[in-house]
C-alpha cells in the first residue's frame, strides 16, 4: 500500500491552537480494546473479501473447459458469485437510493413483461419459451402492487423473477442440474430487460455503477474446465490450505492491516495460514444465522429490546436488521446449493430458509460434502464477528484515520476517497468491517465525525473535514428515521455534537481575536458548520437555544477590539507629525479597517446573534471620540490648515455613518462634528466672503466680452463667475452636516455671499457700460459735490458760472452709433446671470430651506440686530416732471437730504431738464430708530439763489425694510413732480429667500438702469429731431432768415405728405435703424424688447413735450401747435410706430406692445387739443371727480405684493398690468389725464385760465398741508409683512411724505 501523507490545514484556516497528541483520544477512549483482537477480526473481514473477489476473476477469465462446457456446479457457483456481489451493492446504505423502484421502473416493466408473456416481443429465443412466458406473467402480478406506490428495490425484483424461475422450473424437473443452464439465461434475459426499462423510462435512476452491476448478469457465462471446478469448489472446504492461492499475501485490503498494525511479514503470513481455514461461506452464513437468532431471542448483540427507547422503534430496527441479513442470506443459499442443503436441518434458523421447499432428493444428492464444513465451527462463537466488535471498529478506525492523516501527503489521488478524510483502501476496509459485524450507519457515522473533532482539535483535519463528516451524519439521518436509533447511538450523538459545538466556538473564538486578519470565508465555514450541529433535530431537543454560546464570545470579542485600538493608536501617533496629522492617519486606518470589517467580513451579524462590527465600534470610538475632543481644545485647534481640516472631516463623518449603520443599538452621542469642525466651517465662510470680489474681479478683468459660443450669447465673465459660486455651493453640499439647522444658516450665509458677490458684479458691469454710453462723462463717484466743491476758487467759480455745462452737455446735433456688439454682451451677461441665478436657486433647494428654517428656528439662533449696525444705502436714480424754474421752461436740478434740518449730502447738477438722471449712492449708518428723512430738488442758478423744485419727506427704519424691498421707493414732490429712490438695509438676516431676491433684484435693477442709460445717450439727439424747431424748417417756417419771414406771408400753406414728414426725420430714422438693428442681433429676445420699449417710450415723453409745456400753475408762453404742425407730429408717431413694429414685416416688437398708455394719451391730446377752454375745464372736473371715486372705492396702496423673495419671477409678462393698460385705452382715449388738460389750458393766454391754474394749486397745497396737520410723523406705523400691506390702507405717514411704491 502507498504511504500517505499529513493533512496540512485548510488555506481557509488561518488561525490553529496549539498542536495535540493525535493518539490521545484513541488512547483515552478504547484502552479496554485488545489490538490483537482488532488485527485477527480485520484480516478474517479481508481474507472473505479476497476469496470472493479472487473466486469471480477466476470464474471470468481461466476456468474453460476444453470442450467449450461447463460443469452444473461451475454454472451454479458462478451465477451465485454473480449475484452475491450485487445483493452486496445493493444492501450498502451509500447505494441504496439509487437502486430504489420507481413508477417509471415499474410502469416500464410491466409493459415489457405483458409484451413477452403475449408474445408480442419475440426478439430473444427465450421469450418464446413457455416457461418464461409463465414467469413474466407472475412477476408482472406481482409488480402490479408497486404501479402507484412503489416500494422496495431492484433487486427485490430481481430476487423474484429468480425464486418464480426456479419454483416453475421445478415443476417439470425436479433435478436442479438439469434446468440451471435455463434459469441462468432466464435471469439474463430479465436483466437485460431491466437495464432496457432503466436506460429507456428512467434514465434519472440509471447510473454507472448500478448499470455495471447489473450488466455483469447480461454476459454470457464463461466456459471453464472441470478441474478447475473441482479445485475452486475444494477451496471451500476445511482442507483447503494457504498455498492454494499464494496472492492473499498481495491483497491491498491484507496489506492494508499489516500497515496499519506495523507487522512483520512473517508473523503476518503465519497468521493468515491460521485464519483462511476458518474463514468459509459456511462459517459466515452461520454468523448470519445466529445474528438472526439473537434477534428473535433478544440477545445483546446485535440489538436487544432494551436498547431502544420504545417498543415501537425496537419493532422497525428489528424488521430492518432480520431483512438485511435475509438478503445477504439468500444471495449465499440461492447461489450454492451445498449452502442451503447443509442448513435445511438446522432449525435455530426458524423461519430464515426460504428456500426449504427444496426437493428432497436433490438436498440428499449432495448432502455430505457440507456438513462437515459446518459441524466443525463452534456455533457458540462468530467467525468473524469479534465479541466487541463497537471497540474494535472504534480502534480500527481511529487507526486508519491516524495512519491517514500521516500520510496524506504521499497518497495519489486516485487513492483517496471521495468523501472522506481516509484512503480508499481505508475506507474499503472499514465497510467490509461493519457489513460484516452488523454495526447501525448512526454508530458509524458519529463515530466518524468524533475521530474527526479529536484531528481537528489537534490541526491535524481543517473544516473540511468537519464539513464531510457532519455531511455524513445528516445523510445518515435522513435514510434512517431517527426514531429507530438506539438509545446508545442518541446519546453519542448529542455527545459528540456537543464536542464538536465546542471546538467550533474555540476555533470561532480564536479567530475573532484578530478579527481583523479573518477571512469572511473562513468565519462562514465555521457559522455553516454550526448551523448543521444546531440543526440536528435530536441535538435541537437537547438544546433548544445553542446560540448562548455564540453570545459568550461578545467578551473575546471586545478584549480583542480594546487591544487593537492601542495597536493603531500606536502605529497612528508619529512624534515627528503634528496632532492633527496624526489624528488624519489615526481616523483613515480605523475607517479603512473598521469599513472592511462592517461590510466585507462581517456584513451580518454571527448566527444572527453577535455583531461583531457593533461590539468593536462600541468599545474603539469612545477612544476616537476622546482623541477628537483633545484636538479640539488643543491651541492649534483654530489656526489648523483649513484643507486639513475638511479632509479629516471627511473621515469622521465616514465613522459616524459606519457607526450610525453598524454600531451598538443602544448608541451614544459620541460624534460631536458640529462642535468639531463649526469653526472650520465658518472660517471657510468668512474666507470665501472676503475672496468674492476677488473673483468677480478677476472673472471680469479676464473678460473679453465676446460670445462664448454661437448658443451663448453671453461672455465668459459670466461663467467664472458661476462657476466659483457652484463650486462653493457644491462644497457646503459634500459636507453633508449633520445638524440640518446649521446646514441651512451654511446656505444661508452662502447666499448672502452669492449676493453681494452678484451685487458688486452689477455695480461693476453698470460702470463700464456707463463708460461705454458716455466716455467723456466723468463717474457717478467723480461728480459728486463733494470733489467739485474741494477744487480751486477759480473751479468753483467756474462751476457757479458754467453750470457744470461743459462737464455732461452732449452733442445733441452729432448722433453717435454708440451700441457695440461689447456693450451688447454686457447687458446679456446680465440678463444670464439671472437665469444661472434661478438654476442656483433650484439646487440650492432655497424654498425647502426656508421652509425648514421657519418651521424649526429657535430664539437661540435667531439673529438680534446690535445698536448703530444698520447700513442705509440710498440710490438717487431719477426726477420725473419737475416743476419748470427756469425762462427756457426747464431747470437745473439737483438733489439733497437732511436729516434733523441739517443738510448730509447732494447728488451733482444735471442741467436743462425736468426729467433728471443721476444713478448716485449714498451710504448711512443709522441705529435701529426711526429717523425722518427731507428730501430737496433744487435748480441751480448762476447769479441767484438756488430755488425749491419739490420737496418730500419719508423714513428710514429697519421696519420698513420689507418696503423697501419691494419696489423703487417714488416720493410725490410738493408741488409737483416725482422722485425715484432705491433704498437698502444692509442687516443680518437668517433668511436664504431674502438673499436670493435682493440677488434678483440686483439684477433687474441693473438691466433697468442699463436700459436708460441707453434711452439717456439717445435722448438729446431725439430731442432735436422731434422738436418745434424740425417742425417748422419742414413747413417752411423757420426763423433763419428774413427772406423765409416773407415767404410765408407770401405764400399759402400747404400741409406736408407722409413722405415729406419722414424725410424731415431721415436721420433720426437712420440712427434708431442702426441701433435698434445692432440691440436686435446681439441682445436676447428678452432683453432687446425691454430696452427698445424704453426708447420707445422717451420718444413718446419727446412728442408729448412737443405738444405741450410742463405742469405748472403760471401761463406758459409756448403757443399751441396749428393743424398742420399737429398733424406732422402724429405722422412723425406713425412712422415711428411702423419702424418700431418692424415695417412691413411687423416681426419687431409688438403693436400690443408699442401701443401702451402713453401712446394713447397722445391721441387723447389730439382730441382735445382744440376744445374750447370751457370743455376743457368742464371735462378736467369731471376727470378730477372720477378720479377720487375710485380712489375712495378701492383705498389700497400701490402694488407691494411683489416682493423681494418674488423678484426671481420679475422677468414674466404682468398679463394683470396688460388687462389694465386695455382698460386705459378703452376709457381715456376721448379725455386726457386732468394734468395733460391743465398743460393744455397754461398755453390758453385767458384770464379765467390764469385764474383757474392759481385756484387749482392753491387747492392742491392746501389739501396736503391739512394731512400733514391730520397726521402724526413721529408715530407712523408701516407694516411689515407684505400679506399685511394687501388688505390696508395706504398709512396717514406715507401720504405724509409723498410715497408710493410701484411695480
Amino acid at each position: 500500500m502507498a504511504a500517505i501523507p499529513s493533512v496540512k490545514s485548510s488555506p481557509n484556516s488561518t488561525i490553529r491552537r496549539t498542536k495535540n497528541n493525535s493518539n490521545s483520544s484513541r488512547t483515552s477512549t478504547i484502552r479496554a480494546v485488545d489490538p490483537n483482537t482488532v488485527y485477527e477480526y480485520a484480516l478474517r473481514c479481508a481474507i472473505r473479501a479476497h476469496m470472493e473477489q479472487t473466486e469471480k476473476k477466476q470464474y471470468s477469465t481461466t476456468n474453460m473447459s476444453p470442450s467449450g462446457s461447463v460443469s452444473k456446479k461451475e454454472k451454479r457457483t458462478s451465477s451465485h458469485r454473480s449475484f452475491s456481489s450485487l445483493n452486496d451493492k445493493f444492501s450498502n446504505e451509500d447505494s441504496k437510493k439509487s437502486g430504489k423502484l420507481t413508477r417509471e421502473i415499474v410502469k416500464g416493466l410491466i409493459k415489457r413483461l405483458e409484451d413477452v408473456y403475449k408474445e408480442k416481443d419475440v426478439s430473444k429465443k427465450e421469450f418464446m419459451d413457455k416457461r418464461f412466458c409463465t414467469v413474466a406473467k407472475i412477476v408482472k402480478k406481482g409488480l402490479q402492487e408497486h404501479r402507484y406506490r412503489p416500494s422496495g428495490t431492484i433487486n427485490d425484483i430481481v430476487v423474484l423473477f429468480l425464486k418464480t424461475s426456479e419454483a416453475e422450473l421445478k415443476i417439470n424437473q425436479p433435478i436442479v442440474a438439469l434446468w440451471y443452464d435455463d434459469l441462468n439465461r432466464f435471469l439474463a434475459r430479465f436483466v437485460e430487460m431491466v437495464i432496457q426499462t432503466l436506460q429507456k423510462d428512467a434514465p434519472s435512476s440509471a447510473t454507472p455503477e448500478l448499470i455495471e452491476s447489473l450488466s455483469a448478469f447480461c454476459t454470457p457465462t464463461q466456459k471453464a474446465n472441470t478441474a478447475a471446478s473441482e479445485k475452486r469448489t475444494s477451496n471451500s472446504s476445511n482442507t483447503s490450505s494457504v498455498n492454494q492461492d499464494d496472492s492473499i499475501q498481495d491483497f491491498p485490503m491484507i496489506l492494508t492491516i499489516q500497515n496499519l498494525f506495523q507487522m512483520n511479514d512473517k508473523e503476518h503470513y503465519k497468521k493468515l495460514k491460521e485464519l483462511v481455514p476458518i474463514c468459509t461461506e459456511s462459517a459466515l452464513l452461520h454468523d448470519f444465522k445466529k445474528c438472526i437468532n439473537n434477534v428473535h431471542t433478544n440477545q445483546s448483540f446485535p440489538g436487544k429490546k432494551e436498547d431502544f427507547p420504545s417498543t415501537q422503534a425496537y419493532e422497525n430496527w428489528q424488521k430492518k436488521e432480520v431483512k438485511q441479513l435475509t438478503e445477504l442470506m439468500k444471495s449465499l443459499m440461492l447461489m450454492n446449493p451445498n449452502l442451503s442443503i447443509a442448513t435445511s436441518s438446522e432449525q435455530d434458523v426458524g423461519n430464515t430458509n426460504l428456500l426449504a421447499r427444496q426437493s428432497t432428493d436433490s438436498l440428499a444428492s449432495i448432502s455430505s460434502s457440507s456438513n462437515s464444513s459446518i459441524t466443525s465451527i463452534d456455533v457458540s462463537s462468530f467467525t468473524f464477528i469479534p465479541s466487541d466488535p463497537k471497540g474494535c471498529f472504534r480502534y480500527l478506525m481511529s487507526m486508519c484515520l491516524d495512519y491517514d492523516t500521516n500520510n496524506f501527503s504521499m497518497l495519489p489521488e486516485a487513492e483517496r476517497a471521495k468523501t472522506s478524510a481516509m484512503s480508499q483502501q481505508s475506507d474499503e476496509l472499514l465497510r467490509e468491517c461493519w457489513k460484516t459485524w452488523r454495526l447501525s450507519a448512526p454508530f458509524r457515522a458519529t463515530l466518524y465525525l468524533n475521530l474527526v473533532k479529536s484531528k481537528f482539535d489537534s490541526n491535524d483535519l481543517d473544516t473540511n473535514d468537519i464539513s464531510d463528516a457532519l455531511r455524513s451524519l445528516e445523510r445518515v439521518a435522513k435514510e434512517n428515521d431517527a426514531t429507530c436509533w438506539s438509545i446508545a447511538d442518541r446519546a453519542s450523538i448529542i455527545q459528540v455534537l456537543e464536542g464538536v459545538d465546542n471546538s467550533l466556538l474555540h476555533e470561532l473564538a480564536d479567530g475573532l481575536s484578530e478579527y481583523w486578519k479573518i477571512s469572511p470565508t473562513w468565519v462562514q465555514d465555521i457559522v455553516d458548520l454550526l448551523e448543521k450541529v444546531y440543526n440536528n433535530a435530536i441535538y435541537a431537543k437537547v438544546h433548544p437555544t445553542p446560540e448562548d454560546g455564540i453570545i459568550q464570545l461578545e467578551d473575546s470579542i471586545k478584549g480583542a477590539a480594546v487591544e487593537r485600538w492601542r495597536n493603531i493608536e500606536k502605529t497612528a501617533n508619529d512624534p515627528k507629525k503634528d496632532a492633527l496629522s496624526n489624528l488624519f492617519s489615526m481616523a483613515d486606518i480605523l475607517s479603512k479597517e473598521l469599513a472592511s470589517i462592517a461590510k466585507k467580513k462581517f456584513p451580518h451579524p454571527v448566527m444572527d446573534v453577535l455583531s461583531v462590527p457593533s461590539l468593536v465600534m462600541a468599545r474603539q470610538m469612545p477612544y476616537f471620540a476622546l482623541e477628537m475632543e483633545n484636538w479640539a481644545y488643543s491651541p492649534d485647534f483654530k489656526t489648523c490648515p483649513i484643507d486639513s481640516a475638511f479632509a479629516l472631516y471627511e473621515k469622521v463623518l465616514n465613522l459616524e455613518k459606519l457607526y450610525d449603520e453598524y454600531g451598538p443599538m443602544a448608541k451614544k452621542s459620541l460624534f460631536k462634528v458640529e462642535s468639531w469642525f463649526l469653526p472650520h466651517v465658518k472660517r471657510w465662510l468668512i474666507k470665501t466672503n472676503k475672496s468674492t470680489f476677488n473673483w468677480v474681479e478677476n472673472a471680469i478683468a479676464q473678460d473679453q466680452f465676446q460670445r462664448y459660443s454661437d448658443v451663448a450669447v453671453h461672455s465668459s465673465s459670466i461663467i467664472d463667475l458661476f462657476s466659483m459660486f457652484n463650486q462653493a455651493v457644491g462644497f457646503i453640499a459634500g459636507l453633508q452636516w449633520p445638524n440640518d439647522v446649521q446646514h441651512c444658516l451654511f446656505e444661508t450665509f452662502l447666499a448672502k455671499i452669492i449676493g453681494e458677490g452678484i451685487d458688486h458684479y452689477c455695480r461693476t458691469m453698470e460702470e463700464m457700460i456707463r463708460n461705454d454710453i458716455f466716455p467723456t462723462r466723468l463717474s457717478s463717484q467723480d461728480l459728486t459735490s463733494e470733489i467739485v466743491v474741494s477744487g480751486s476758487i477759480l473751479d468753483k467759480a467756474r462751476y457757479q458760472i458754467m453750470g457744470g455745462r461743459g462737464l455732461n452737455k452732449d452733442g445733441a446735433c452729432a448722433p453717435c452709433n454708440f451700441i457695440t456688439p461689447k456693450l451688447c454682451i454686457k447687458l446679456n451677461d446680465i440678463e444670464a446671470a439671472r437665469g444661472k441665478l434661478d438654476r442656483l436657486y433650484q439646487i440650492m433647494h432655497v424654498d425647502e430651506v426656508a421652509q425648514f428654517m421657519r418651521e424649526n428656528i429657535t430664539p437661540q439662533n435667531t439673529y438680534r440686530p446690535e445698536k448703530n449696525n444698520f447700513l442705509y444705502s440710498i440710490r438717487v436714480v431719477r426726477a420725473e416732471n419737475l416743476l419748470p424754474m427756469d425762462k427756457n421752461g426747464l431747470s437745473d436740478p439737483y438733489v439733497t437730504f437732511e436729516i434733523d434740518g441739517k443738510m448730509i449730502t447732494r447728488t451733482r447738477t444735471v442741467y436743462e431738464t425736468l426729467n433728471p438722471r443721476w444713478d448716485q449712492e449714498f451710504d448711512f449708518w443709522l441705529s435701529e430708530d426711526a429717523v425722518d428723512v427731507c428730501v430737496v430738488v433744487n435748480d441751480e442758478d448762476m447769479i441767484t439763489a438756488d430755488e425749491e423744485c419739490g420737496v418730500a419727506w419719508f423714513t428710514l427704519s429697519p421696519k420698513y425694510n420689507q418696503i423697501y424691498q419691494n419696489d423703487d421707493l417714488v416720493l410725490n414732490l410738493s408741488p409737483q413732480g416725482s422722485l425715484v429712490l432705491r433704498v437698502n438695509v444692509e442687516s443680518e438676516k437668517n433668511d436664504i429667500q431674502f438673499w436670493f431676491g435682493k440677488a434678483f433684484r440686483t439684477l433687474k435693477t441693473s438691466d433697468t438702469d442699463a436700459a436708460w442709460l441707453i434711452v439717456d445717450r439717445m435722448t438729446p439727439y431725439i430731442r432735436h429731431c422731434l422738436s418745434r424747431q424740425a417742425i417748422n424748417k419742414l413747413l417752411g417756417r423757420d426763423k433763419s432768415s428774413f427772406f423765409s419771414a416773407l415767404s410765408r406771408v407770401a405764400s399759402k400753406q400747404n400741409e406736408p405728405d407722409l413722405q415729406a414728414c419722414e424725410d424731415a426725420i431721415a436721420p433720426l430714422l437712420d440712427f434708431l435703424e442702426y441701433n435698434l438693428s445692432m440691440l436686435n442681433e446681439n441682445l436676447t429676445e428678452t432683453i432687446m424688447q425691454f430696452v427698445i420699449l424704453k426708447i420707445w417710450k422717451q420718444i413718446l415723453r419727446t412728442l408729448d413735450t412737443i405738444l405741450l409745456p410742463p405742469l405748472s400753475e403760471h401761463l406758459s408762453e409756448i403757443k399751441p401747435l396749428d393743424d398742420y404742425q399737429l398733424h406732422v407730429v402724429l405722422k412723425w408717431l406713425e412712422l415711428l410706430k411702423i419702424l418700431f413694429n418692424g415695417g412691413e414685416d411687423g416681426d419687431a416688437i409688438p403693436l400690443e406692445s408699442l401701443e401702451n398708455a402713453q401712446y394713447y394719451s397722445l391721441l387723447a391730446i389730439n382730441s382735445a387739443y382744440r376744445l374750447d377752454t370751457h370743455e376743457l375745464i368742464n371735462g378736467y372736473q369731471i376727470s378730477k371727480k372720477k378720479s377720487r371715486a375710485s380712489i375712495n372705492l378701492s383705498k389700497k396702496p400701490a402694488n407691494r405684493s411683489k416682493t423681494v423673495y418674488h423678484s426671481k419671477n420679475t422677468v414674466k409678462h404682468n398679463k394683470r398690468t396688460e388687462n389694465k393698460e386695455k382698460y386705459k385705452r378703452s376709457t381715456f382715449v376721448d379725455m386726457p389725464h386732468g394734468d395733460d388738460v391743465l398743460r393744455i389750458l397754461r398755453m390758453r393766454q385767458d384770464r379765467q385760465v390764469m385764474e383757474f391754474l392759481r385756484q387749482e394749486f392753491e387747492n392742491r397745497n392746501s389739501y396736503q398741508q391739512s394731512n400733514v396737520k391730520g397726521s402724526d410723523v413721529g408715530h407712523a406705523t408701516l407694516p411689515e409683512t407684505p400679506n399685511s400691506i394687501k388688505n390696508m390702507s395706504v398709512p396717514s405717514a406715507l401720504l405724509t411724505h409723498g410715497i408710493t411704491l410701484t411695480d
